[in-house]
């Protein structure tokens, strides 16, 4: 069988596959998919013909499946694989989706957790005239941008991420507001801020999201706000970041690892319909 072959839309970051097979998924196809996927952490299918199954199918290539635990209106009775981010409603009037229409922050997801999942297939059904466009910002450029003195600066650093509030600053299912406003004697988990990603064993930054309610372990907040302010203003600088202006059909595979990414709004009288399967990964593992 002929290797896959992969259209180089940025160098070491986009790549575009337009003939998959994706009916004939045997391991060397597997193994072509994993190798592109480590050299392009975002990958578009184009013109491929993906439902339901073959989705679920691609992600298991990569890794066990990742059941989202913060799906409110998303979750499929008869895939639970597949998680729903739309803006329009059921007949009964209920949402049939998670996320609506309004800008998502900049973020990598499920960082508040141990073993946040490695990838993330998004698959347009419905999208609308304009805007609902996904960014991606590639945190290994973002690294190597890095002056040699900040890289220094950042060896054995640590965020402690709290995962009391998510993203949007609403309490967690399960989770009380504690009565003190330093963050890091909440709850959560501590990634070093330099991780090495486990494929292509490049170094590249790990922000997490939630950037006003981050600290740095064992630093005064006052300096780690100085700091962290320094890292996300360089990691969505636009020397690092891509967008996808979605077509119908479009499959979009990027690896959680080693990106941030974003959603900007859209028209809320326009539909725009998601299904999203998560693969799961590992702890962030320190660079140095």
């Amino acid at each position: 069988m002929a290797r896959l072959m992969v259209k180089e839309l940025v160098p070491e970051f986009v790549g575009e596959i337009t003939d998959f097979p994706i009916h004939a998924m045997d391991q060397q196809v597997i193994g072509d998919l994993r190798e592109a996927w480590t050299r392009y952490p975002v990958l578009r299918f184009r013109g491929v013909p993906i439902g339901d199954v073959e989705q679920i199918a691609m992600t298991k290539a990569l890794g066990r499946i990742f059941q989202t635990t913060n799906v409110q209106h998303g979750k499929r009775e008869d895939f639970s694989e597949i998680f729903v981010i739309a803006n329009k409603k059921n007949p009964d009037g209920t949402p049939a989706g998670d996320l609506g229409d309004g800008e998502v922050q900049w973020h990598t997801d499920h960082w508040w957790i141990q073993e946040p999942p490695s990838a993330a297939l998004l698959r347009a059904l419905e999208v609308p005239p304009t805007g609902g466009n996904t960014y991606w910002a590639n945190m290994y450029t973002a690294y190597a941008a890095l002056s040699e003195t900040m890289k220094a600066r950042l060896r054995g650093l640590y965020i402690h991420h709290q995962d009391v509030l998510d993203i949007s600053g609403s309490p967690r299912r399960s989770k009380e507001l504690p009565f003190s406003k330093d963050f890091a004697s909440w709850s959560g988990v501590d990634h070093p801020i330099v991780t090495r990603h486990p494929a292509s064993r490049k170094l590249c930054l790990y922000l997490g999201a939630s950037r006003e309610r981050q600290t740095i372990v064992g630093m005064k907040q006052d300096e780690a706000n100085e700091l962290l302010d320094r890292l996300w203003q360089q990691a969505t600088s636009p020397d690092h970041v891509w967008h996808q202006e979605w077509r119908v059909g479009d499959l979009m595979i990027w690896d959680n690892r080693c990106l941030l990414h974003r959603r900007d709004q859209f028209d809320p009288h326009s539909v725009r319909l998601m299904h999203r399967t998560t693969a799961e990964g590992g702890r962030p593992v320190a660079a140095f």
